[in-house]
């Protein structure tokens, strides 16, 4: 399906943050509870029809079956860094999947990323060409935290001019090599097909974007976020992690697991539900995500 385009689309970045402004370009440890396994079978007139073919598994949740595949919740404040953070929550939780490196280990740096585009970004952390992402993934890859030691004030040095500009821990010299974790490719899907997402999300977690309007950046409790009303509008583009899918027992609403980086008063704990594109009416809706972010590893 295409996508939408929005008449000023192009004045609008990758960021999220608290307090979703209409942000355009110019301007504990606690876990989801997850739900009891809804007992589906093929006979059933629910039963959900974005499945991959050949399966009747109805319910995915990479926060239980996988240790270590999800990072505990964060919040990215009033800074527009969701893309940082989705980034390399999705390639931490492919790496421990893959079993590349053990889950205490596969601690990513958010910051990195940033540091290393901070000529692309606004001054509030926004990344509005996703292609910049992409290149420096495959180019110069991501790091560990315990690795990385990249300014905090990275943010702040771009805002002031007489401030240096911060150097990428990578070009750092030091006396140990720096490990590295490059992707063999950043693949950007801007056409969103919720069946290739759903193989995909059976593989792994997976980064996906979404509109954020009010309804959205308010969104609280264990139910299932629908969408805007048509009188929202809005406000920014968001990056999150897709961890899983199920149905709501009661409504029979299909739905995808996300985790927000907005801290745990978003949702439950941090965690959401987002309604599938099976579930919203008509052929003519479309699915909520904008585009699906994922690496070759």
């Amino acid at each position: 399906m295409e996508e939408e385009e929005d008449d000023d689309d192009e004045v609008y970045s990758y960021g999220g943050g608290k307090g979703y402004k209409a942000n355009k370009q110019k301007t504990k440890k606690k876990k989801e509870k997850p739900t009891q396994p809804q007992k589906l079978v093929p006979s059933d007139d629910n039963f959900p029809t974005d499945l991959e073919e050949g399966t009747t598994q109805t319910e995915l949740d990479w926060l239980t079956k996988r240790n270590g595949a999800l990072r505990n919740v964060t919040d990215q404040g009033n800074r527009r860094t969701c893309w940082t953070i989705a980034s390399t929550r999705g390639l931490s939780a492919s790496l421990v999947i893959a079993d590349r490196f053990d889950p205490p280990d596969a601690n990513l740096s958010a910051l990195h990323m940033l540091v290393g585009l901070i000529d692309k970004v606004d001054t509030t952390g926004g990344l509005q060409n996703l292609e910049h992402l992409r290149s420096f993934m495959i180019n110069w890859g991501a790091v560990l935290e315990e690795d990385c030691d990249c300014p905090q004030l990275a943010l702040e040095s771009k805002k002031d001019s007489s401030k240096p500009k911060p150097v990428l821990c990578t070009n750092k010299k030091k006396a140990k090599q720096t490990r590295t974790f490059k992707v063999k490719d950043l693949i950007i899907l801007k056409e969103v097909d919720e069946k290739e997402l759903m193989r995909l999300v059976n593989l792994g977690p997976v980064a996906v974007t979404i509109d954020v309007h009010t309804a959205f950046s308010t969104f609280k409790g264990d139910g299932i976020y629908t969408g805007p009303t048509n009188k929202c509008r809005k406000l920014d583009r968001h990056m999150l992690l897709v961890y899983g899918y199920g149905t709501d027992k009661l409504t029979g609403i299909h739905y995808w697991r996300v985790q927000n980086s907005a801290g745990l008063t978003w949702g439950m704990n941090g965690y959401g539900k987002i309604v599938r594109q099976i579930s919203r009416g008509t052929e003519a809706n479309k699915s909520l995500f904008t585009s699906v972010i994922y690496p070759q590893v």
